[in-house]
C-alpha cells in the first residue's frame, strides 16, 4: 500500500534515503539523567526567583501607582517624582538581573553542559564503532 501509511524514512547526510535501520538504535533520550536534572536546577535556582522578582517590582509598581498616586506623585527633586524614580530604578535592577544571569550561567550551568556534552560525544563516538 503506498502513500499515507508508508514506514517513515530517514536521510543521510549526503541527502540519500534510508531506513532506521541502517543507523543503529536512537541515542538515549537525555532528559532523565542526574546531570540534565543538575543543569535544570542549576537553572531554575537563580531564573524563577529573579523573574519573580522582577515581575512582582513591575507588579508592585502598577498597583502603588494605581492605589496610592499621591504618594507616587510626591517630588523628590525637579520635576523627577517617587514614582518615576522606583519606575527608573525597576528598569536599572532589570539590566542588572539580566546581566547577573548571564553570569551566573557562565560560571556554573555552562561547564557543567559543556562537560556533560563532551560526555556524550565521547558515548557518541564509542557507539559508532
Amino acid at each position: 500500500m503506498s502513500g499515507f501509511f508508508q514506514p517513515a524514512t530517514h536521510h543521510e547526510p549526503g541527502g540519500h534515503p534510508g531506513t532506521a535501520a541502517q543507523f543503529g538504535p536512537p541515542p538515549a533520550p537525555a532528559n532523565g539523567g542526574a546531570d540534565v536534572r543538575e543543569l535544570r536546577r542549576i537553572r531554575l535556582a537563580f531564573g524563577t526567583p529573579a523573574a519573580v522578582a522582577v515581575v512582582g517590582g513591575y507588579l508592585l509598581l502598577i498597583l502603588l501607582s494605581d492605589l496610592v498616586p499621591g504618594l507616587m506623585d510626591l517630588p523628590l527633586f525637579g520635576h523627577v517624582t517617587l514614582g518615576l524614580a522606583l519606575g527608573l530604578a525597576l528598569f536599572a535592577a532589570l539590566f542588572l538581573t539580566a546581566w547577573y544571569y548571564e553570569r551566573y550561567m557562565r560560571t556554573r550551568f555552562d561547564p557543567l553542559a559543556e562537560e556533560l556534552r563532551a560526555h556524550h560525544r565521547v558515548g557518541a563516538t564509542r557507539s559508532e564503532r
